[in-house]
């Protein structure tokens, strides 16, 4: 009598389900009296509905839910570890706190999503659309970002060690004191981005946009800005030094006060910028553009201006000793001989250098 009283309690709740006026597989769990969040770890949910769910700290590690759709849904401190979530709609989902550690989350939709102090480090984000998420907080050291949608995503203080944001779209995101030491942004878009008290050492920014960047006082020092647009950006108090800026466009940007020392600026177009009380120390400036550029009180002790175009620059009172000039448009003799008596060494000017020496 057991077994059959058994029997048809399940198949009363076969019937339940067959008749639900739902698809949403939590409400479905709920009548077969299944615990969503405890019973479906590892489990296959690809494709299911899971709509607003409510799977707060649930077991979800290593579960298969590509394609779900999960928007709305509360997975707040939810265990995600490993899961794959490629496809899958996330917009606007609960995931604060949530371990998301070496999930699959490309191509995911994550818009509105909010996950401050969330665990997604070593996670695939690649393609993912993270427009305007709430990142804050949240660990992101080595996940991989390369062409993901992160425009006006707030990542304050996030960490992205090492993380992959290759070709990302982060325009108007916010960074402040976000940490991306040896982060790759390479060709990213970052304009009106703001990096406030950011670290990015040592991070590869080459060929990024960053048109409008909010980048006074960050600490840029050894990053590779190589090809990079930075047209009329702020860099006052800015860490440079070391910096790969070959060829890098820093047409009239500010660069009062900015660190400089032994950065490559070979070819870089610096016209117009204002480089007063700059750092430039054994700064490489070979062939590169000063066209009307603000040098008044800079350091370029030893720095390297070889080929270098210094037509209508300004170099009062800055410090030329040891700087080295040759085939400079822009130099007069007459300026030659100031910069000479000021210590500069010009190609095939040692004896004027000398006769310039004893004359002081």
């Amino acid at each position: 009598m057991t077994d059959d009283k058994s029997l048809q309690e399940l198949q009363v709740l076969i019937q339940h389900v067959l008749e639900a006026d739902t698809d949403n597989l939590d409400k479905l769990a709920t009548i077969a009296g299944l615990n969503l969040a405890e019973d479906f770890a590892e489990a296959d949910l690809s494709n299911t509905n899971l709509i607003e769910a409510y799977l707060i700290e649930a077991n979800l590690r290593g579960t298969n839910l590509r394609g779900a759709n999960l928007r709305g849904a509360n997975l707040r401190g939810t265990d995600l570890r490993g899961a794959d979530l490629r496809g899958a709609n996330l917009s606007d989902a609960d995931l604060r706190s949530a371990n998301l550690r070496g999930a699959l989350l490309r191509n995911a939709i994550l818009r509105g999503a909010g996950l401050d102090a969330s665990n997604l480090s070593d996670a695939n984000l690649s393609g993912a659309d993270l427009g305007g998420a709430d990142l804050r907080d949240t660990d992101l050291r080595g996940a991989i970002l390369n062409d993901a949608n992160l425009k006006g995503a707030n990542l304050s203080n996030t960490k992205l060690r090492g993380a992959n944001l290759g070709s990302a779209d982060l325009r108007d995101a916010n960074l402040k004191g976000a940490n991306l030491i040896r982060a790759y942004l390479g060709s990213a878009d970052l304009r009106g981005a703001d990096f406030a008290d950011a670290n990015l050492s040592e991070a590869d920014l080459s060929d990024a946009k960053l048109n409008g960047a909010k980048l006074r006082g960050t600490n840029l020092k050894g990053a590779n800005l190589s090809i990079a647009d930075m047209g009329g950006v702020n860099l006052i108090r800015a860490n440079l030094s070391s910096a790969d800026l070959i060829r890098a466009n820093l047409k009239g940007a500010d660069l009062i006060r900015t660190n400089l020392s032994g950065a490559d600026l070979r070819g870089a177009d610096l016209s117009l910028a204002d480089l007063s009380l700059a750092n430039l120390c054994l700064a490489n400036l070979g062939s590169a553009n000063l066209i009307r550029a603000n040098l008044s009180i800079a350091e370029l002790g030893g720095a390297n201006l070889s080929r270098a175009n210094l037509s209508d620059a300004d170099l009062r009172g800055a410090n030329v000793e040891n700087a080295q000039f040759a085939k400079n448009q822009g130099i007069s003799e007459e300026k030659k001989l100031v910069l000479i008596r000021r210590g500069a060494i010009f190609e095939d000017s040692t004896s004027k250098r000398a006769g310039a020496l004893i004359r002081r």
